[in-house]
C-alpha cells in the first residue's frame, strides 16, 4: 500500500513537471495563429486618384467583406478613361496587397503604389496576405463601374399647359427663374415691360401671370427667392427692395431706398429662418459686393447674364453662378456661403470647361443624386462641330463639369443646327423628379417640355 502511494506520488510530480513542456508547443501556436485575427487582412478603405481624371478621387468605393466585392455603387461618367491610378489602401499594418489584373500580378505593388489599371475589364483582384502567416489571406475582386450611357438621358412629351407667353419674346433683357420651397417664380424684363408668372409645386405645369403693382415708383429689374414662405424679393431700378408675398393675399410690400443703392441682385441664402440677399453696388471707380466700400467686383464676374443657382450643402446656404464673356476660353464658376467670399471652385490646374457663351443658361439642383445639372446654349451654334445647346453635370458642387453627349438629354428642337437662342430659358425640377423645361429659343409657340429622367424607370 505504502509502495503504490509512492508510485502515484511520483507519477504526479513527473506529470506537473512536464506540463510546461507540453503547453509550450500549444502556447507557440497561439501567439503565431490563433491571436492572428480574419480582421488583420481586411480591407477598411479603398481609394484611387488619377489628375486626368478628377471624379475618380472623389468617388467611393463600398467595401462588401462577406462577397469580397469592391465596387463603386455610382457609375462613373459616360467615356471614363482609366490609366496609370494612384492606389490608396488602408488595412492593418500586417497585411500585406498584392494587386493581380487578368491574372497577372502587378510588380511592387503595396497600397500606395501607382498601378496600371487601363485593362480593368480582364478582372482585378486585389490579394491581402498576412506578412507573418501566409496562409492567412482575404481575396477581393475590385469592379469599376461606368456608365455605358449618359445617366441623365429623358423621354421628353409636351405639356398640355403652355410655358409663360414671355419665355418667347425676342426683345429680352434678362429672365431668372426661382424656386422658394413651395413654387415657382419666373421674371421677364426687355426694354419697354416686365411680366411676373408663378406655378406652384403641386401644379407644376400651370403657370399664372401676376399682376405687377403699379404703385412701385421704378420698375423691378430682378427677383430673388425669399426663403420661409411663399414669396419673392425683388430689387427695383431705384435700388428698393420689393417683396411680394402670395401667402399674405398677394401682397407687394415696398421697403424704403437701401443705402449705396443696389445695382444688381446675386442670390439670396436663406439659412436658420433669415433671408441674406446678395446685391453689387456701382460706384465711380467700379462695382462692388454689398456696398460701395466692399470688395471690388471682377471685371468677368457675370453679373446679370448668368445661371444661378441657390442650394444647401450640409447645412450651409450657398449661391452658385456660371457665366462669362464669350471671349473667355471657359465660363467663369462663381460661388459663395456669405456673399463677401466669391470663390472659383476651380483653379489654374482644374477648369470648368464650360463652353462660354453671353446667354446665361439654367441650372437645376437634384438632391436625390447630389449633381446639379446646366443647359448653356452654344456661343456659336452655327459652327457645324459644336451642337446648339451644351448640357453639363457637376456631382462635385460646381468644382468638376462633366459635358454630356446624348441628344436625348434635352429635346431634339434645342439640338438643331442653326437654331437661334436667346434670353428666356428655363429649367426646373418637379417633386416627382420630373424635369421641365421651357424657352430659350427664338420664334414658335410657348412650349412647356416635360422630361421623365430614364434613371429613375
Amino acid at each position: 500500500m505504502t509502495r503504490t502511494i509512492q508510485s502515484l506520488h511520483r507519477y504526479l510530480l513527473l506529470a506537473v513537471a512536464l506540463l510546461p513542456l507540453i503547453s509550450l508547443p500549444s502556447c507557440q501556436r497561439k501567439s503565431i495563429v490563433e491571436d492572428v485575427q480574419i480582421e488583420s487582412v481586411l480591407i477598411s478603405e479603398f481609394k484611387m486618384s488619377d489628375k486626368s481624371v478628377p471624379e475618380l478621387e472623389k468617388t467611393l468605393f463600398s467595401i462588401d467583406h462577406r462577397k469580397g466585392l469592391i465596387y463603386n455603387a455610382r457609375p462613373l461618367p459616360k467615356g471614363t478613361k482609366i490609366g496609370t491610378v494612384k492606389l490608396q489602401i488602408t488595412a492593418p499594418q500586417d497585411a500585406l496587397p498584392k494587386v493581380y489584373i487578368g491574372g497577372v500580378e502587378q510588380s511592387a505593388t503595396s497600397g500606395l503604389d501607382t498601378v496600371n489599371m487601363s485593362n480593368y475589364a480582364e478582372g482585378v483582384r486585389i490579394v491581402m496576405q498576412h506578412r507573418k502567416n501566409e496562409a492567412l489571406t482575404k481575396e477581393y475582386q475590385l469592379k469599376i463601374n461606368i456608365y455605358d450611357r449618359d445617366p441623365y438621358t429623358h423621354t421628353w412629351t409636351k405639356s398640355a399647359h403652355s410655358a409663360p407667353a414671355s419665355a418667347m419674346s425676342e426683345d429680352i433683357l434678362l429672365s431668372r427663374l426661382v424656386d422658394n420651397g413651395e413654387a415657382y417664380y419666373y421674371f421677364t424684363r426687355s426694354a419697354s415691360e416686365t411680366h411676373l408668372w408663378r406655378a406652384t409645386h403641386k401644379e407644376p405645369e400651370l403657370w399664372q401671370e401676376v399682376t405687377i403693382s403699379n404703385t412701385l415708383d421704378s420698375p423691378i429689374v430682378d427677383i430673388v427667392e425669399q426663403g420661409g414662405r411663399d414669396a419673392i424679393l425683388c430689387l427695383q431700378e431705384s435700388g428698393q427692395y420689393t417683396c411680394y408675398d402670395y401667402a399674405n393675399g398677394g401682397d407687394w410690400a415696398q421697403s424704403n431706398a437701401l443705402p449705396d443703392r443696389p445695382s444688381y441682385l446675386l442670390g439670396n441664402l436663406y439659412y436658420k429662418g433669415e433671408n441674406k440677399p446678395l446685391v453689387a453696388v456701382k460706384s465711380a471707380d467700379g462695382v462692388h459686393f454689398n456696398s460701395k466700400g466692399g470688395i471690388r467686383v471682377p471685371e468677368a464676374f457675370p453679373l446679370e447674364r448668368n445661371a444661378r443657382l441657390s442650394l444647401t450643402i450640409e447645412h450651409h446656404p450657398v449661391v452658385l453662378l456660371v457665366g462669362g464673356s464669350v471671349a473667355d476660353t471657359t465660363a467663369l464658376v462663381y460661388s459663395t456661403s456669405n456673399g463677401l467670399d466669391w470663390l472659383t471652385p476651380h483653379d489654374a490646374h482644374m477648369v470648368s470647361e464650360i463652353w462660354p457663351s453671353n446667354l446665361p443658361g439654367a441650372m437645376i439642383y437634384e438632391p436625390q443624386d447630389q449633381t446639379i445639372l446646366l443647359a448653356k446654349p452654344a456661343a456659336r451654334p452655327k459652327q457645324a462641330e459644336h451642337l446648339a445647346m451644351q448640357l453639363y453635370v457637376s456631382l462635385d458642387y460646381g468644382t468638376v463639369w462633366q459635358q454630356l453627349t446624348e441628344e436625348s438629354i434635352l429635346p431634339s428642337i434645342y439640338y438643331e443646327k442653326g437654331q437661334k437662342h436667346q434670353q428666356g430659358l428655363a429649367l426646373y425640377r418637379g417633386d416627382d423628379g420630373r424635369i421641365y423645361l421651357f424657352g430659350g429659343i427664338k420664334g414658335g409657340t410657348p412650349t412647356l417640355w416635360i422630361g421623365q429622367p430614364i434613371r429613375f424607370q
